[in-house]
């Protein structure tokens, strides 16, 4: 299992990927940047599995991109929220666009991945537009999105009627 670090510029801050799936997270409290990890300058949203895309140094404006796919958003924001735990929702929510900045997928990602994780089995099921993402987000990654529910399920744990 091979296993690629990089440190991503936006939000300083180092990802571990094994295998094309993360794993790691670590915020960099150092100034130096470890010289062995590969750079990035942001974070952006798809629904493929998760890549890297290096910039081109011959093309205007091209930025290098470490791309998360549903999954590994729903773990990072799992991390991201345990680094500001007294933060209220709308600050919470501030700062995880601020990790993805100019991303064109990133809020068509997150809705998706918060309703196959949070809402499996919702009343009125996704139409449209909505449908197409929520297939698109699964199949990135059908054995994370599992084990997402799964633990959600189990942190949530069964209702109780009084």
């Amino acid at each position: 299992m091979p296993v690629t670090i990089y440190h991503v510029e936006t939000g300083n801050f180092y990802v571990a990927l094994t295998d094309g799936r993360l794993t790691g997270i670590v915020k960099n409290t150092d100034a130096n940047v470890d010289p062995c990890t590969i750079r990035v300058d942001c974070l952006d949203a798809t629904f493929e599995r998760t890549h890297v895309h290096v910039a081109d140094r011959n093309v205007y404006m091209d930025n290098s991109k470490l791309y998360l796919d549903a999954a590994d958003i729903v773990t990072f924001a799992d991390w991201l929220r345990s680094q500001m735990p007294s933060a209220s929702t709308k600050a919470f929510g501030d700062a995880l666009f601020k990790m993805f900045p100019g991303s064109m997928q990133f809020r068509d990602v997150l809705i998706a991945a918060g309703n196959i994780v949070c809402a499996p089995n919702v009343k009125r099921p996704a139409q449209g537009e909505q449908l197409y993402f929520l297939a698109a987000a699964k199949a990135s990654d059908p054995d994370g999105f599992a084990e997402l529910a799964k633990a959600y399920a189990a942190s949530v744990g069964p209702k109780v009627v009084q």
